[in-house]
């Protein structure tokens, strides 16, 4: 007995193929070799070479990576540790991505991390996909119970302002009474999360030797993040070499603003071929390192304003990377205008890599059990339609 393809059958068809396709992304994906790379430590040999965080990796010395294993396997038999570290000679190695090939002169492996190429396109967390844990203090200080839970509460909000899903952080202590602070995050290697938490983040703006505004609640008011006041510009460059620019608008309290009308108030006027500009910059400090020096126009001479235009730069080697590089840093400054600086310098007791307690075991059964009600939900459908049909 023939069954009649209605409307109905026709629209159940596409949507178990919408939610498949939605669920496991491109068939391509189950056959695709290699592995991910999901860190790559930056200002590393390698990183400059142009290895970055999601390239796939098919290739070692002429040997196909296939997974994780074979990738293991192919590295431990070339740098063989006994032999190595007797000797400086630098081995060279090929890499071979979808993209490009990436040759190194070392006598150490890669300060890289690998994981095996997701299938799906599920995002999973800490039980399934593991990842990494850091245990860290105020250095220099002994913290309270207070000063943990404020200390809590800033490093939340600074990982939720750069979108990071799946953060557990708790305020803990041992038996002599002092106070640290466990963040754990899914998916991230424990370099990730050292990157994330090792710098206080202090900003501080400042014209000459004199203070305008620091990052926080105390100096500013709002950060844009989006519109035509947060923008990445055009990129300028050639090929090897790219560089582009961002700018953002900052939003002052009453107090900076009139600090700042008061600091330029005693500025002098330069004429240049490009504009007329007060005698000093505003100079940008982040972690007390000079990141940018903005000139300030004339009009803004001893002018109260709350609105300011803040910019920088960002580069790589093609005008792709050159954009992402430059949003990013765009979006670090940000955050911490947005957040201000950590109240103190963080010291990382431990790090340490978090496995899964359920695991790839667990997957497996979640998607063996999908499959199973699929199949029984297509059974029965079938089977009241044939008999509809009669």
């Amino acid at each position: 007995m023939k069954i009649k393809l209605t409307l109905r059958i026709w629209i159940l068809l596409i949507v178990v193929a919408l939610s498949v396709l939605a669920l496991f992304g491109s068939p391509m994906n189950f056959f695709q070799k290699g592995v991910l790379v999901t860190s790559v430590e930056q200002n590393s040999t390698i990183y400059e070479q142009g290895l970055k965080q999601g390239q796939i990796i098919t290739g070692i010395d002429g040997q196909t990576v296939e997974n994780l294993e074979s990738y293991s396997k192919i590295m431990q038999e070339k740098f063989n540790f006994k032999i190595i570290e007797n000797t400086s000679k630098n081995v060279k190695t090929i890499i071979d991505t979808k993209n490009s090939e990436i040759i190194l002169f070392s006598n150490k492996p890669p300060r890289i991390t690998v994981s095996e190429i997701p299938k799906t396109n599920i995002k999973t967390g800490l039980d399934i996909s593991g990842g990494s844990r850091a245990l860290v203090k105020a250095q220099d200080r002994k913290l309270s119970s207070s000063d943990a839970e404020d200390l809590k509460k800033i490093i939340e909000n600074r990982l939720n302002v750069y979108g990071i899903e799946d953060v557990k952080i708790t305020k803990i202590s041992d038996f002599s009474g002092d106070y640290y602070v466990r963040i754990e995050i899914a998916g991230t290697t424990p370099e990730d999360l050292k990157d994330l938490i090792s710098q206080q983040g202090k900003f501080e703006a400042k014209i000459g030797n004199e203070t305008v505004f620091i990052g926080g609640k105390k100096d500013i008011t709002s950060v844009a993040r989006s519109g035509q006041e947060a923008i990445v510009e055009s990129c300028e460059g050639s090929q090897g070499f790219y560089r582009c620019s961002f700018r953002f608008s900052v939003f002052l309290s009453e107090g900076a603003a009139k600090r700042h009308a008061k600091i330029t108030e005693k500025l002098k006027v330069d004429s240049t071929s490009e504009g007329n500009y007060l005698s000093k910059k505003l100079d940008l400090f982040l972690d007390d390192k000079l990141v940018e020096s903005l000139f300030i126009g004339e009009s803004l001479k001893g002018r109260v304003t709350t609105q300011i235009s803040i910019s920088g730069s960002g580069q790589g080697k093609t005008e792709k990377e050159a954009n992402e590089n430059t949003r990013s840093e765009m979006n670090k400054l940000q955050t911490i205008l947005i957040t201000g600086s950590l109240p103190y310098k963080l010291e990382i007791v431990k790090l340490d890599t978090i496995s899964p307690s359920l695991g790839k075991e667990f997957v497996n059964s979640i998607f063996l059990a999908g499959f199973a009600a699929l199949f029984a939900v297509s059974l029965f459908i079938f089977f009241i339609y044939r008999f509809m049909s009669n």
